[in-house]
């Protein structure tokens, strides 16, 4: 069975950024990032493959270490193999949708 996505909310926190998970299956989990600007997500490694879509604002896409990165607006994507430390910030208030897959908690 197919499943909609709802139009993306705005819960953005003046104080820290925020998650929420949109979708968890065995294969894969998306979730969206809120993020005010300023707001950072630190480097860190996942076992899994991460695709990340700006569905808002812009923002510093960091991979390997804090000085080498990609600026992604709107509707740009960037993919991060496994084990790659990644982590973003935010330039512009900003809304990331991130599907990782395998699912890490499975």
């Amino acid at each position: 069975m197919a499943l909609k996505i709802y139009p993306v909310s705005e819960n953005f926190n003046p104080e820290r950024p925020l998650s929420e998970k949109i979708i968890s299956t065995d294969n894969m989990v998306v979730v969206h990032f809120y993020l005010k600007a300023g707001q950072k997500i630190p480097l860190h490694v996942s076992k899994s493959e991460v695709l990340v879509t700006v569905l808002r604002g812009k923002g510093k896409f960091y991979y390997q270490d804090e000085n080498t990165y990609e600026v992604l607006e709107e509707e740009e994507s960037l993919f991060y193999p496994a084990e790659e430390p990644h982590g973003f910030e935010a330039e512009e208030d900003m809304i990331v949708q991130a599907v990782i897959s395998p699912n890490p908690q499975k």
